[in-house]
């Protein structure tokens, strides 16, 4: 296990070390300001190489106030395992180390070398050289490499010394084995480690480390880290008796004192070190008995201050009862006052509560009163137009009335002329009438006279005129009769005329009707994913425009008819033309939304109803008729609360039921006399096309009524099932299709009519032209006889005379005949013209009537409609009204509220100061609480009056000096735990340090013994702890068996060399420092002793398992003898003014 790690001294030169200061700092910052004089002190080798032989031991400490006893059995210990371990190493051979050793240095500019590269075995190693080959540099690269300090190798004060000459940088480099279980951090190093240093003349000599992995990768360039690895490895570079430099290897194997060698050998094996720490431990412990010692005299006043607040405490505790009350009576006082403040707030949020409830139920009532309203306004609009269109429709049939009037006048004085016209003329035949009677008397007299005279034959004659003229009345009779069937057969033909162009253009419309059916379809068909054709042709402008419009408050919602889905697609017809344009129609929440919308609809040429709708939904659960009806809602699926609410207002939609059967329908709705509750209509279908319809509903007080409704001609505007749609388009197509021809046959029956009527009228005018015929024959034959009848006459002049006056009055009478005959077609014209402008005028009146009647209705309806929307105005804005007072009454209770949670918050923050929040019994006022706390607070001020200061002030008195006495006595104790606790670990740690001593001491006689044995010389180490001094005693003849031995200074210069190399070898194996160097240890040997020596350094070093020896000596390779663990190289002078020196390896 690695020993703990020490911060290394600091080196004047090394003030610039890249993560010096930051390393260091961090030592010194970590430390606590007690901890700081504790530090150890570092005892530099400047200091220990500087300081006088005969003066360099420290005081003597309690450390070495026993005498330095003969421990023969540490020695006898230590001598059973040297010998064992050496038998070992006869049966086992020496190994590497498998970390912390070096495998290579590098040098560039360093001291002599330009660029140097030495191979180092794992084990022993010998650099050979001449004087002035730079073999030393080795050791003074490795120290300065990991760490150690410029002023250490005693070869220069700074890094900037050890440039070579010429150069402005140096850097050094050594590889250091890092392998096995014990290796350091082997992920980030690898199986070596290479330390490199770099420094330069510029400016300070600052220098720089990089540690790196096997691989060149630097892992870090802190001086910090680099101890870690040291301290890791146990590379004790710091250690003067671990690299011992040429001056100091000269020192102490030449010249050195047995005050030197004791204090190099304390240094060694790190008991210097201890024995300082355990000094400053011992100065510690004296400063702490010092500080009790100046702390115990201030405890005593401390005592009695605090013995004083107690005994004043004590007193007061019995009136503690008193006190107990008085705090509690406080802090319900303060409390009761955050309480009462708690429930005027709780008031005032009740009061505010209930004025939210009045807002809501008022926004409600608002709500509803708003719908009511917009209901009202619609229906009053839909009453006044109407009534207004009754008005229009009068006027219409006043005027054509009036213009009918003038036209019957007109007839009736025609009428009236004719009249009087056939009256004279009748008149004018009777009078004629009378005067042939009397003429034909006459005649017949005067014939009858003649006849007896003539023998009859003009009687014959006169007898035949007569028949002629009978026939002549009964041919004008029959003309006449059939006369009078012209003005029917006349109307006849165009009734049939009248009804083949209905006929005509009800097929022409309903060709027009099947067009737009199939284009309908074809539309259909084309467009199965998008409603957009079902409405006006720029509404998808129009969309993008209110897509990219900011303007609204909230935005428009429409088309209507895209938020609605039809689920029974057989009504899409009927609910589709009920809707009208609502479902082209848009809804905004407010005024200035609908103007804005209303601009935009004007410039993208599609403009559509606008309705104000607000956002709050309605609720009909309770306005819908029995769930056994199907209702137009329940039909629908409405996406927006808005769109359903409208739908709701303006149709009625809740209220609105769907029965297919009309027959159905009219029993449910009207059989029973009383109307369904919470129906207002009803939709059915014509028997005859489920495209139209009918609505059936209540009108005045419950009487029935129907309307017809027609044909929806449009694509559906609704949603609905696509597929469905286009079934039912297609059977509609087909139905329009079967009603055509069912009116193209109408058609064409009544071109027969009118083929068959022409005929009639026809025949008609045939048959008159042949009575016209009959009737000119007839006249033709009286006019035969009368001339016969003339030439009879001749002979007698009174008979012609008379025939001449029957004649004239005959022709007279025909003439009248003929008058009146002429005056009854145009009276039987303006009879017919009279009876159908009666007809017309009676029909007109009717409709005048019955417009009047429909006015009146109307203008009831709409008078009615007006002062329903003037109510609901009223209503309405009477519901706003006290939404407006409910919102400032709000306004006014939160304002109030608002100051007073300022104040509630104030007495919360007062109160807490007193104490946290307790509970006030249930029946505790304030003044009750107030007037006890004033009476137990007078007696209680009585009694401190008494003592002489408060409860309050006594307890913290008490609290006070008791904390600081206890404080203080603490202080000490902690003092005098601290003091003894040191007092026995360094006894303990004294103890340990002198069994170590003597364990290490014990090691380094028995090793220098066997050391001295191998070549066959005696001696011994004297240690003299008490006085710190080490020296030997060797005797080099081995036989001599009296005598103590000779001192090193009567040796001779090879045996005292020789000696102080075992001394050295003896130290070494009691240090354990995997890493021992030692510069010319055989300067001053000559060549037996160098060959003993460097035997003995490398049969001590193979002993030494695993520990590597770098040594420098002034001789020759050839004077090693090599082996497969020893490494010899021999460094050849360098050539000035060549860059790379040359170097002979082993």
């Amino acid at each position: 296990m690695a020993p703990s790690k020490r911060p290394a001294p600091l080196d004047p030169d090394d003030d610039d070390d890249d993560g010096l200061h930051e390393d260091q700092s961090s030592h010194l910052s970590a430390s606590t300001p007690g901890s700081a004089a504790n530090k150890r002190r570092r005892i530099s080798n400047e200091s220990s190489n500087q300081s006088d032989p005969d003066n360099g031991s420290t005081p003597p400490s309690d450390l070495d106030s026993d005498d330095d006893l003969d421990n023969s059995e540490d020695e006898a210990a230590a001598t059973q395992a040297l010998r064992a371990k050496a038998a070992n190493q006869k049966n086992k051979g020496n190994e590497p180390a498998e970390f912390g050793i070096l495998e290579a240095v590098e040098l560039k500019n360093f001291m002599c070398h330009a660029e140097y590269f030495f191979k180092l075995g794992p084990l022993i190693n010998f650099i050979c050289g001449k004087n002035g080959s730079g073999k030393s540099a080795l050791l003074t690269a490795i120290t300065l490499c990991l760490g150690g300090k410029a002023s250490a190798t005693n070869r220069g004060a700074r890094l900037q010394d050890f440039i070579k000459e010429g150069e402005s940088q140096a850097s050094i480099v050594c590889v250091l084995k890092n392998q096995g279980e014990a290796a350091y951090k082997p992920e980030e190093y690898g199986k070596s480690i290479r330390v490199e240093r770099h420094f330069s003349r510029a400016g300070t000599g600052s220098s720089t480390y990089k540690i790196k992995s096997e691989k060149g990768r630097i892992v870090s360039t802190r001086r910090a880290d680099l101890e870690d690895i040291c301290d890791h490895m146990m590379l004790q570079i710091d250690n003067p008796m671990n690299v011992l430099s040429q001056d100091q290897a000269r020192q102490f194997l030449s010249s050195s004192s047995p005050a030197e060698k004791y204090k190099l050998f304390m240094k060694g094996v790190q008991l210097e070190q201890l024995d300082q720490d355990y000094k400053l431990i011992e100065e510690q412990s004296e400063n702490i008995r010092a500080k009790i010692e100046a702390k115990l005299p201030d405890l005593e006043p401390l005592q009695k201050q605090m013995d004083s607040a107690n005994t004043k405490l004590a007193l007061s505790n019995k009136h503690d009862g008193t006190y107990r009350k008085i705090r509690e009576l406080r802090r319900m006082l303060a409390w009761i006052q955050v309480q009462d403040q708690e429930k005027i707030r709780d008031e005032y949020q009740h009061e505010i509560d209930d004025a939210n409830a009045k807002i809501a139920e008022a926004e409600h009532r608002a709500a509803e009163l708003d719908a009511l309203f917009q209901q009202a306004d619609q229906e009053a609009t839909k009453a006044t137009d109407a009534f207004n269109v009754m008005l229009s429709q009068l006027e219409l049939a006043k005027d054509e009335k009036k213009e009918h009037k003038d036209k019957i006048d007109k007839i009736k004085s025609d009428v009236s002329a004719a009249l009087m016209e056939q009256r004279a003329i009748r008149n004018a035949i009777t009078t004629t009438e009378q005067e042939i009677a009397s003429t034909l008397a006459e005649i017949s007299a005067e014939e009858t006279r003649l006849a007896e005279l003539d023998g009859g034959g003009a009687a014959a004659r006169v007898h035949d005129l007569q028949q002629a003229r009978e026939s002549l009345d009964a041919a004008l009779d029959k003309r006449n009769t059939h006369l009078q069937q012209t003005p029917h057969l006349t109307e006849a033909l165009e009734d049939a005329r009248k009804f083949m162009n209905e006929a005509k253009e009800a097929k022409m419309a309903q060709q027009e009707r099947c067009s737009q059916q199939r284009e309908i379809l074809r539309q259909m068909q084309q467009n199965r994913n998008s409603l957009e054709a079902a409405f006006h042709p720029n509404m998808p402008n129009l969309l993008r425009a209110l897509s990219r419009t900011t303007g609204f408050q909230q935005k428009p919602i429409g088309p209507l008819g895209k938020h609605v889905k039809l689920l029974k697609q057989e009504w899409s017809s009927i609910l589709e033309k009920s809707f009208g344009s609502s479902l082209n129609a848009f809804l905004v929440s407010n005024k200035r939304d609908e103007k804005l919308l209303s601009d935009i609809m004007r410039q993208q040429r599609c403009v559509t109803p606008i309705f104000i709708s607000n956002t709050q939904a309605i609720d009909t659960t309770s306005k819908e008729p029995d769930s056994r009806f199907d209702t137009v809602l329940r039909t629908l699926q409405i996406d927006d609360e808005m769109v359903k609410k409208q739908l709701v207002i303006a149709h009625g939609i809740e209220q609105t039921i769907l029965i297919p059967d009309m027959t159905e329908a009219s029993r449910e709705l009207f059989a029973n006399g009383q109307p369904l509750k919470n129906v207002r209509r009803c939709y059915c279908f014509n028997p005859h096309s489920r495209q139209r319809g009918f609505v059936l509903m209540y009108k005045g007080r419950g009487e029935a009524a129907q309307d017809p409704i027609q044909q929806y001609d449009g694509l559906p505007r609704m949603k609905s099932d696509v597929e469905e749609t286009i079934r039912r388009q297609q059977a509609a197509v087909e139905e329009s299709r079967a009603q055509l021809h069912e009116l193209e046959v109408n058609h064409t029956d009544a071109q027969a009519r009118v083929s068959e009527a022409e005929q009639k009228l026809g025949r008609h005018k045939r048959e008159s032209r042949e009575l016209e015929i009959a009737v000119q024959q007839c006249q033709d034959r009286i006019e035969t006889l009368q001339d016969a009848i003339k030439d009879d006459s001749v002979h007698d002049g009174k008979l012609e005379i008379l025939r001449q006056k029957l004649e004239d009055a005959r022709e007279q009478k025909a003439i009248h005949g003929s008058s009146f005959q002429d005056t009854v077609t145009p009276v039987d014209d303006l009879s017919r013209l009279s009876r159908a402008a009666k007809e017309k005028d009676e029909l007109l009146e009717k409709q005048i009537n019955r417009i009047k009647e429909m006015a009146a209705e109307a203008q009831i309806a709409a008078q009615k409609a007006g002062k329903k929307r003037a109510h609901d105005l009223g209503e309405k804005n009477a519901a706003m009204a006290l939404i407006e007072d409910g919102r400032a009454d709000r306004t006014s209770l939160q304002r109030k509220l608002d100051e007073h949670l300022e104040q509630l918050a104030n007495y919360v923050e007062q109160a807490s100061v007193v104490c946290e929040r307790i509970n006030i019994p249930p029946d505790a006022t304030y003044d009750a609480l107030h007037k006890k706390y004033n009476r137990l607070r007078s007696d209680y001020d009585a009694f401190q009056a008494e003592i002489g200061a408060s409860r309050e002030k006594i307890i913290s008195d008490a609290a006070k000096y008791s904390e600081i006495y206890n404080k203080a006595k603490k202080e000490i104790e902690n003092l005098e735990s601290l003091r003894d606790q040191l007092h026995d670990s360094l006894t303990e740690r004294k103890v340990r340090w002198k069994e170590f001593r003597g364990h290490i001491t014990a090691r380094t006689k028995t090793q220098f013994t066997y050391m001295l044995s191998e070549r066959s010389f005696r001696g011994q180490v004297i240690m003299d702890h008490r006085q710190k001094l080490m020296d030997i005693q060797v005797e080099p003849d081995i036989t001599k068996r009296n005598g103590e031995g000779r001192s090193a200074r009567t040796l001779s210069g090879g045996e005292k060399s020789f000696s102080q190399i075992c001394l050295l070898l003896a130290i070494w194996e009691a240090m354990g420092s995997p890493i021992r160097c030692l510069d010319e240890f055989d300067v001053y040997m000559d060549a037996v002793n160098r060959t003993t020596s460097i035997n003995l350094l490398i049969e001590a070093a193979r002993q030494s398992i695993g520990r590597q020896f770098v040594l420098i000596s002034p001789g020759n390779k050839s004077d090693i003898k090599m082996a497969k663990d020893v490494t010899a190289v021999e460094v050849a002078a360098p050539e000035r003014g060549q860059a790379r020196l040359a170097f002979a390896a082993a």
